[in-house]
């Protein structure tokens, strides 16, 4: 019989982005300190794009209460979190230099998000009886309640709906925990969880302690999903392909380029495949892309435009979700200028229409120790906010809404099956136009 599970060793904090300076100390900082790096922020914020939304007002009241010695450095830092996000901005953050600040402490689990429901899909060897179960509660919160406070402590601010679902994805700062409120007056965290025939269990565990060296288990299936590569982000992009379906999958993790293997040998790839004549449908794959590099975006908007004239000839989807920001939004301008008759599926995007990114260069604050980020230019996305204005909607903190809402079933990843690629197959059915691309049929009673 196949294992079911399987272990890996995973460096949480490198995962997050943020480099640990494990055993460095913290040099003792003064109420004078902490209240001219607050100045600094504000001065930063006077003179960046953000400057006619700037409030200087709970920057003032956090200074004040530096001085009188109410805030030590730590609170210091989740309360300027909680400033930024109301700016609703994720180029707009606070990240300690040193990662032990906020993860040396982390929960026992990591979550995946399926649609609307978190399942457990790391966990430490003595849990593993609850890979797969639902997330039901956290303390006495409701997993809502409990991801809208965590929210507010996130390292990065959430700009739409649908990208702060993901919060919970993230490890679970035992520090993020406390100042939410979600840990009891023992120190223990409280799970509730439901297994696939409404079995419900709560678990009480302490915070771990990660390392290089710390021992996670995940789900290893039956028959794993051969085209998708489910949650692995480690490469930029791969490229699947599924002759019963016709299709041609290409995976988009990141706007980065690779020197082992590159946008334009993926694309070059691409084309290879599609002079078989196999294939109908391609389907470009972004719900794993935060955004990246310009200077990705612009090759690979350079072959959509090189090659336009022969990927016309195809159905063309496109997959955003609520982990979807920045450059993989201008990616996403680039598709629908370019290919009109292109279908947008998935959940709304991470990144709001109307929002600000880029970011400028790391601003170390030496006495907070933490860099300061703020966003230094407004996209150029016109095709974007066409669609905002005239298709969807014109709310500020909205993000790109897909043509054709879907989304991950957990039932559906066990079989090895993945709901949103089945949802493209299902949308173009096999009936050709006169210009050579594929339509759904439309059933009218």
């Amino acid at each position: 019989m196949k294992k079911t599970l399987l272990f890996l060793s995973l460096f949480l904090l490198v995962a997050l982005g943020v480099t640990g300076c494990k055993g460095k100390k913290v040099e003792e900082v003064s109420p004078k300190d902490l209240y001219y790096d607050i100045e600094r922020m504000q001065i930063d914020m006077k003179t960046s794009i953000l400057r006619d939304f700037y409030d200087p007002q709970p920057f003032d009241q956090l200074k004040e209460q530096v001085m009188e010695g109410k805030i030590d450095r730590l609170g210091c830092i989740f309360k300027i979190r909680e400033i930024l996000k109301d700016y609703k901005c994720i180029h707009l953050s606070l990240i300690p230099v040193d990662a032990d600040v906020l993860f040396s402490k982390i929960a026992p689990f990591q979550f995946y998000c399926f649609g609307n429901d978190y399942h457990v899909y790391y966990t430490q060897p003595k849990y593993q009886k609850y890979l797969g179960w639902k997330l039901v509660q956290i303390g006495t919160s409701s997993v809502e309640q409990a991801r809208d406070k965590l929210s507010v402590y996130s390292v990065y601010p959430y700009e739409t709906q649908s990208g702060a679902k993901y919060c919970l994805e993230d490890p679970l700062s035992y520090l993020n925990l406390q100042m939410a409120g979600l840990v009891q007056e023992n120190g223990k965290i409280s799970f509730t969880f439901e297994d696939l025939d409404g079995k419900k269990e709560t678990v009480l565990c302490k915070p771990i302690v990660p390392t290089s060296k710390t021992i996670w288990y995940y789900k290893a299936l039956e028959k794993p999903n051969t085209v998708l590569t489910h949650n692995d982000r480690k490469t930029p992009f791969r490229i699947r392909t599924d002759a019963a379906k016709k299709t041609v999958y290409m995976q988009y993790n990141s706007c980065q380029d690779s020197v082992e293997y590159s946008i334009v040998n993926w694309f070059s790839d691409m084309l290879t495949e599609l002079k078989t004549e196999q294939y109908d449908t391609i389907v470009f794959d972004l719900r794993y892309n935060p955004g990246g590099t310009i200077s990705s975006q612009i090759t690979l908007n350079n072959l959509l435009y090189k090659y336009r004239e022969e990927l016309n000839k195809y159905n063309l989807a496109i997959i955003m979700s609520g982990r979807s920001y920045s450059c993989s939004c201008i990616v996403l301008n680039d598709f629908v200028r370019t290919y009109p008759h292109l279908k947008i599926f998935g959940e709304e995007t991470g990144q709001a229409v109307f929002n600000y990114t880029g970011v400028s260069p790391n601003n170390l604050l030496k006495k907070l120790n933490c860099y300061f980020t703020f966003p230094n230019q407004i996209d150029d996305i016109p095709e974007l906010y066409k669609r905002a204005q005239e298709v969807t909607h014109t709310d500020i903190h909205c993000g790109t809404f897909p043509d054709v809402p879907a989304y991950e079933s957990y039932k559906d990843w066990l079989n090895g099956e993945d709901t949103i690629y089945n949802t493209i197959y299902a949308y173009y059915t096999k009936r050709p136009s006169e210009n050579g691309r594929w339509y759904t049929y439309i059933s009218i009673n």
